[in-house]
């Protein structure tokens, strides 16, 4: 042996205790594969975690989580199964869309039509293929937002809640613009709420390509005008796909109760 080299026969004791330890080092992982290999695990836990958090983080009506998936979607309960099934159709081709391209979606129409169950749908699917999601009610939301000021505890969850609203791959807004009251009594949702919204909205977008960052589905029972009249405009164009393609129209009967 010359120096610090090793020889042929070190090699092969080395290689026979591995062998009795059960270490078969003629197939060892390269470095650079179990580098790689171990960063993909350990960034797909950290998504998991993260998109746990994320839906642990949803404002729920009445604090009670909702679930509803593709399945449970019955369009022979509508007048127009057509039309019912087409929307499932759409709803859950959005749910697949958005697992490799963001985008904003509207869900309008009258009430009990079913916008927040395919929304939901839409967000389960999407839970499934591994993206952080979250539900947040707008009228929860706001109602939140003006106990802060009596309840201490409630401006740390009101933190929290905006810090995933900001970050969840899909976010869906359910009922927006009920905060801004009922139709025909439409007025300017409160300033606190409107400043908190819009941090959110301009979290969620793409500045240099003015594109949607991560996505936002909409459930609402207002028009554009309307939601308009009671938020900033500009918040409006952030959160508001204008994209026909991506709005889908709930012109449907109502079903609750059937």
């Amino acid at each position: 042996m010359t120096g610090n080299l090793i020889t042929q026969e070190q090699i092969n004791q080395v290689k026979e205790i591995a062998k009795e330890k059960g270490v078969d080092v003629d197939h060892l992982t390269p470095l650079e594969k179990f580098k790689k290999d171990n960063i993909e695990k350990f960034n797909r836990a950290l998504k998991i975690k993260k998109g746990r958090k994320y839906f642990s983080m949803s404002v729920w009506p009445g604090g009670v989580p909702l679930k509803f998936d593709f399945s449970n979607w019955k369009p022979d309960l509508q007048k127009d199964v057509q039309k019912a099934r087409d929307l499932g159709n759409k709803a859950y081709k959005i749910s697949k869309s958005i697992v490799n391209t963001p985008a904003n979606y509207v869900l309008a129409g009258v009430r009990g039509t079913g916008k927040t169950s395919l929304a939901l749908a839409i967000m389960y699917s999407a839970k499934k293929d591994g993206l952080g999601v979250m539900f947040v009610s707008t009228d929860e939301l706001s109602s939140l937002i003006g106990k802060q000021y009596d309840l201490n505890d409630i401006k740390k969850q009101l933190s929290d809640i905006e810090r995933a609203m900001k970050e969840a791959d899909v976010l869906v807004l359910d009922d927006f613009g009920t905060e801004g009251g009922m139709k025909g009594a439409i007025k300017p949702v409160r300033s606190d709420m409107q400043e908190f919204m819009y941090r959110v909205a301009n979290a969620r977008v793409n500045f240099e390509n003015n594109a949607a960052k991560s996505s936002t589905i909409i459930t609402t029972n207002n028009s554009r005008h309307e939601l308009e009249m009671m938020y900033n405009e500009k918040l409006i164009s952030r959160l508001m796909t204008s994209n026909p393609e991506r709005q889908l129209a709930f012109d449907l009967e109502d079903v609750r109760g059937v």
